[in-house]
């Protein structure tokens, strides 16, 4: 029963950053679409429904649209060929990070065939989600809730690229995992030595080997001990550091950290009282980080980049009227 009810805790944390109101509260500088270098996919809902959209060279694009479902965490293949999202059944109250409704899918990079990967409690997981690539395309990290001797819990879990043959890494409990660019280590977010808590500050970033011939984890350490409740690491491209966003118990306040792998050392990067985060990515020269962002009970989400050398925040994409959102950018 505990792990039952402390699954459904997590999700209602998750959820309420999906609250907001009318007035803006963003200072940040607003740039122009067509100076961002990178591509950018990302969601947005004006319709009701969460679209799947690219944005190249200042020109928006839709990718994915259907009225039933909501579609969210676009990853791109190493090739840049073919593009992993999930789906989940629209709910304008969820529109990202459903994860016990979820849906994995594949398509090409442009948005054609859509093909679902893992459907909705395929190999008896009861939720699914944070799907990566692995290094040459051939196998997908992600985490899912299956059930354990103890109860349901979140594990490591991969796939082949086709979402078959899964195998549990490990019998920690872990959540919000990501590879390193050279594939000898995952991160993810857990508890200090798996002992599970409904304290969800308590969430520590974690690291693991990774011995990816094998398709096997090492040993487990926490990277962090500190009073954040912690989510969603990248690595940047050089392999020395990791963004993640550490927040609040209510995750209404969220900053986002930097992790230097060389040092051991953990930093802020920024913290500006919003609730920051999401799906980060780098971009491919290491000189950004995207992130979605948000004044709770204030706008909506916004896609924002911050330059890691000088921490200037700027906003890429955003609504005059306040009455959609922007989530989980993927840049490439």
């Amino acid at each position: 029963m505990m792990m039952s009810t402390f699954k459904y805790l997590f999700f209602m944390g998750l959820g309420i950053l999906l609250c907001s109101c009318s007035e803006d509260a963003t200072d940040d500088p607003i740039l122009n679409p067509d100076q961002i270098e990178d591509t950018i996919l990302f969601s947005k809902n004006p319709k009701g429904h969460n679209e799947l959209y690219k944005l190249q060279n200042g020109v928006e694009t839709v990718l994915l649209s259907d009225p039933n479902y909501d579609f969210w965490w676009p990853k791109v293949s190493p090739d840049k060929s073919r593009i992993l999202v999930y789906r989940s059944s629209v709910n304008p109250a969820k529109n990202h990070d459903d994860y016990q409704n979820a849906e994995l899918l594949v398509l090409n990079i442009d948005g054609s065939d859509p093909q679902v990967l893992i459907p909705k409690n395929a190999h008896d997981w009861l939720a699914q989600g944070v799907c990566r690539w692995n290094e040459d395309g051939t196998k997908i990290v992600m985490c899912a809730i299956v059930n354990t001797p103890t109860g349901e819990q979140w594990r490591l879990i991969t796939t082949d690229n086709l979402g078959q043959n899964p195998k549990v890494l490990s019998d920690h409990w872990a959540i919000d995992c990501n590879l390193s660019p050279d594939n000898n280590s995952i991160v993810f977010m857990g508890f200090k030595d798996n002992e599970l808590s409904f304290d969800l500050t308590k969430l520590e970033l974690q690291k693991a080997d990774y011995d990816k011939q094998e398709n096997t984890v090492g040993t487990i350490v926490s990277l962090t001990d500190n009073n954040s409740r912690d989510h969603d690491p990248a690595f940047s491209p050089d392999n020395t550091k990791i963004v993640f966003s550490g927040g609040n118990a209510q995750y209404t306040d969220v900053d986002l950290l930097l992790y230097d792998l060389q040092t051991n050392q953990e930093s802020v990067l920024l913290n500006d009282n919003n609730a920051n985060g999401g799906s980060m990515c780098w971009s491919p020269d290491g000189k950004y980080v995207y992130f979605h962002s948000l004044v709770v009970l204030s706008a909506p989400f916004r896609i924002k980049r911050i330059n890691i050398a000088t921490k200037v925040v700027e906003t890429i994409l955003e609504t005059e009227a306040n009455d959609f959102g922007f989530y989980h950018p993927e840049a490439y």
